[in-house]
């Protein structure tokens, strides 16, 4: 005899959803629940735009940065000045 567990792999059909909402609407009860929702999804909404701004920050890094040259072996700009001073001294 095989049990298939939901949230093991499968997927939640009807049945256990309307299980869950059951269980969630006797815990915290149906004034409760407006408030939840709300505030789960200002939590959600939260985290897409943290998502989005880590990722624009991502892409944004990766342009400025020429990955054909690693940053180690960028030649320094010379000064003029040092360069006569050597010759002379």
């Amino acid at each position: 005899m095989t049990i298939s567990m939901a949230f093991l792999g499968g997927s939640l059909g009807p049945g256990e959803i309307l299980l869950v909402s059951l269980v969630i609407l006797l815990l915290f009860g149906a004034r409760r629940l407006p408030s939840i929702a709300r505030s789960l999804g200002r939590t959600l909404e939260e985290f897409r735009r943290a998502t989005r701004n880590l990722s624009h920050d991502i892409m944004t890094n990766n342009d400025k940065h020429d990955s054909s040259v690693p940053p180690s072996k960028t030649p320094l700009p010379s000064d003029p000045s040092s360069e006569e001073k050597e010759r002379k001294g």
